[in-house]
């Protein structure tokens, strides 16, 4: 679908339910919490589904906007999606009953009735900015807000090759609409906790540079976040920490997560695809950042995406 196709159907439909993905970031929140703010504005019923994995930090910008369960007869808007397996924990009945996907992530096999995916945008949240001005709402000043969130969380406050022209613009009118970005960019940009801190620390020490530097691999057992006591707050962004590192043009960052399966981020520079990496171990994403996930915890993981490495030539 269009922008104008898309804002034709939200135009017509009522009792809207918004769909956050597992694990959930700055620009599936931001998405969510506009698109049903502004519906909202047009008269609509909607909600934001509870996700069981939202963290403090977003709690003042979904305050009024969440629901616990799904009606019967909700409209269910999937935004930031990528496909069913990154449905949150315990939306997974959900998957058949998604009557429109939103997303940038060309990557995108979300069974959806209407999907309007444009994998040109850095974040999800230029899209939806783009279809809340054709749907004719003018961005109130909160959801100017978390929209500003979602574009500037997806591009790591505009310092991202993903980060576009249209990117700034977008960012620039969010601004203009009455958004306050300096505290903004001081809580998600500018501020770290101790434990973070100490967290970096072991994956400095720990870190592996393979290829002469070409590749970093960290990995982050869940016994140091245990013993850490470290959030997911704390563990947002780190995926690109080896990347961060002088040299490494493949950066992988490898967790624990639910189930015993084990995380697999990974970080390119522009002479890499992630996303072509990780969809080898039936993960996606984007050029730049990519994921996928691989049963058999920290050692099946670390092993899997090191063999795709070789597979492409990388001497490790």
């Amino acid at each position: 679908m269009t922008i104008l196709e898309t804002a034709d159907f939200l135009k017509t439909h009522d009792d809207y339910l918004v769909l956050t993905h597992r694990r959930p970031d700055g620009d599936t929140i931001g998405c969510a919490a506009s698109l049903t703010l502004g519906l909202r504005e047009l008269g609509k019923r909607a909600f934001l589904l509870d996700n069981p994995q939202f963290t403090p930090r977003f709690a003042p910008y979904l305050e009024g906007l969440v629901c616990g369960e799904a009606g019967a007869h909700s409209t269910v808007v999937a935004v930031d999606i990528a496909s069913e397996g990154l449905l949150a924990y315990g939306h997974e009945s959900l998957a058949g009953r998604i009557a429109l996907a939103i997303d940038h992530h060309g990557s995108n096999n979300l069974a959806a009735a209407n999907r309007l995916v444009q994998a040109d945008k850095a974040a999800c949240g230029e899209i939806v900015y783009a279809l809340l001005r054709a749907m004719g709402v003018t961005p109130t000043a909160r959801i100017a807000e978390v929209l500003y969130i979602a574009v500037s969380t997806d591009t790591g406050c505009f310092k991202y090759s993903n980060t576009s022209a249209n990117t700034l613009r977008v960012a620039a009118e969010l601004v203009d609409c009455g958004a306050d970005i300096y505290p903004i960019n001081k809580l998600f940009f500018d501020t770290k906790s101790l434990a973070r801190l100490q967290l970096e620390a072991r994956l400095t020490n720990s870190v592996e540079l393979l290829a002469g530097g070409l590749v970093g691999v960290c990995t982050l057992p869940k016994e140091w976040v245990e013993e850490l006591q470290v959030s997911e707050d704390d563990i947002d962004s780190i995926s690109g920490f080896a990347r961060s590192i002088e040299g490494v043009e493949i950066g992988v960052m490898v967790r624990s997560i639910e189930g015993g399966e084990g995380k697999i981020s990974v970080r390119t520079g522009s002479r890499y695809n992630a996303a072509e990496i990780c969809r080898a171990l039936g993960g996606g994403g984007h050029a730049a950042a990519a994921g996928a996930s691989v049963p058999g915890g920290i050692a099946a993981a670390k092993k899997a995406i090191l063999d795709v490495l070789r597979g492409m030539g990388i001497p490790l």
